[in-house]
């Protein structure tokens, strides 16, 4: 049985037999990956975030901690945020969430997701956050976003979420997954368009210049660099 499947993308506190807290992004692993990992046939739990031990708190990356060495587990958000290219059997249903939120033919949709479950680790790549069953949330990363800066890129593009879960910290959550999955991949800066003001400052996202659209007026466009 699967016990831990469910934390999968999501953010925890664990704790394990032997005193140490983990905080931070965590992904489930199936018992077959902990055997070849590290040799003990249990399903676990990859956690990236931080790590307190003996007093000492340190920054760790895809640390595994298999059943076991499972004392408590708290999920910190009921939100589970998805790269589309690890859902590839909900493209159809993804593709028109975004299509049904902003008015973009569906076509042009299904045509990016499904380049980019075709080429993994680079762009374009789709985010979707969940809660449940439900789809609540999501954004885009693709090379431009319809304006003329054509050096400026990628551009993190129809962030989005359904208006009965604003203001729950849901955007920032998927910005930062995004940022970072983003930078693993190799692209340190992104940028955005955007016309609004004050919101993505937020995040840690920085007013760069205004850029002319392809409809030719103006918006403002925001860099982000990974730390």
């Amino acid at each position: 049985m699967e016990k831990y499947a469910k934390y999968n993308n999501t953010v925890v506190r664990l704790r394990t037999t032997f005193g140490s807290v983990f905080t931070g992004e965590c992904e489930y692993c199936s018992p077959d990956f902990v055997e070849y990992e590290l040799g003990v046939n249990e399903e676990g739990l990859k956690i990236r975030g931080t790590l307190v031990e003996d007093g000492v708190t340190e920054e760790v990356e895809n640390f595994i901690v298999y059943g076991s060495l499972v004392e408590e587990i708290e999920m910190l958000r009921p939100e589970a945020c998805f790269p589309v290219r690890d859902w590839p059997e909900a493209k159809v249903e993804i593709a028109e969430w975004f299509h049904e939120r902003w008015g973009v033919p569906l076509e042009a949709y299904q045509k990016s997701i499904s380049a980019c479950l075709c080429e993994e680790d680079s762009v374009p790549q789709w985010y979707v956050v969940v809660r449940g069953s439900k789809i609540i949330a999501g954004c885009g990363v693709i090379e431009n976003d319809f304006h003329e800066r054509k050096d400026l890129t990628p551009n993190v593009c129809a962030v989005y979420v359904d208006e009965e879960y604003r203001n729950q910290g849901i955007a920032g959550y998927l910005l930062q997954y995004v940022c970072k999955d983003m930078a693993r991949m190799g692209f340190t800066t992104l940028y955005l368009l955007t016309d609004h003001t004050g919101f993505y400052e937020r995040y840690g996202w920085e007013f760069y210049c205004g850029v002319r659209g392809s409809d030719g007026e103006m918006s403002r466009m925001y860099v982000h660099h990974a730390e």
